[in-house]
């Protein structure tokens, strides 16, 4: 049986605050391309000698990235809003921090050691990130309007403060988000366009290009993917 060149894992989160979860491995160095992000993350790179936590995100425009071979990477995604104590959003735009663990995934984090978890219980860092008051704010969703006693300029700062995007720029991202979601369920490009008020198929394959760096029928080829 041969070994497989990537083994890419993801899945859906038991938290609210938290978008989804991913790891990968390569069995031989590659590149990737990681697609364009409203999301913090926080991501574990391991090996038998080494890791360290990276803080990633938002990423407002795809990336290149080498994966090398015994390296094991665990990506947990904040929602848009979702906020880390000295670390805001705002700074960390097309940016990322770069945390010392030891081999175990064991890192300090405002002063408090805390354990990176395995793929399948991510969620325990984020609740106990949550109970030291490490992470705060709520899920932001590009398509709800503005409060009724906030103006448009005072929301368009508070998203700017909360996401480290503007409005437009998040409903952007988020709505390509979603239609590499549903194109990797399998569902047509034409009837995503449609359903995520594209003008067109062909306006969908633009943004997809310029968000995630390859068009539509070139992304269900890729599986290390968000």
């Amino acid at each position: 049986m041969s070994v497989p060149v990537l083994v890419w894992r993801e899945r859906t989160p038991e938290l609210e605050s938290v978008a989804s979860v991913w790891a990968i491995r390569a069995a031989v160095m590659m590149q990737r391309v990681v697609p364009a992000d409203p999301c913090i993350s926080i991501i574990l790179v391991q090996s038998d000698a080494s890791a360290e936590v990276i803080i990633r995100g938002p990423e407002t425009a795809p990336r290149r990235e080498i994966l090398l071979p015994g390296y094991t990477w665990i990506g947990i995604r904040l929602r848009p809003g979702v906020q880390l104590k000295n670390f805001p959003a705002q700074q960390l735009t097309d940016s990322f921090r770069i945390l010392p663990a030891d081999s175990n995934g064991q890192f300090q984090f405002d002063g408090t050691l805390l354990q990176f978890p395995s793929f399948s219980n991510a969620e325990q860092l984020i609740k106990r990130m949550q109970d030291l008051g490490c992470i705060s704010g709520k899920a932001l969703n590009s398509q709800e309007s503005p409060q009724k006693v906030m103006s448009s300029k005072s929301y368009s700062r508070f998203v700017k403060r909360s996401t480290g995007l503007s409005p437009y720029k998040l409903h952007q991202l988020q709505r390509i988000s979603e239609a590499l979601r549903l194109l990797r369920q399998g569902m047509a490009a034409v009837t995503v366009a449609s359903e995520l008020g594209f003008a067109d198929q062909a306006h969908l394959t633009r943004a997809a290009k310029q968000f995630l760096g390859y068009t539509p029928k070139e992304l269900l080829r890729w599986p290390h993917n968000f």
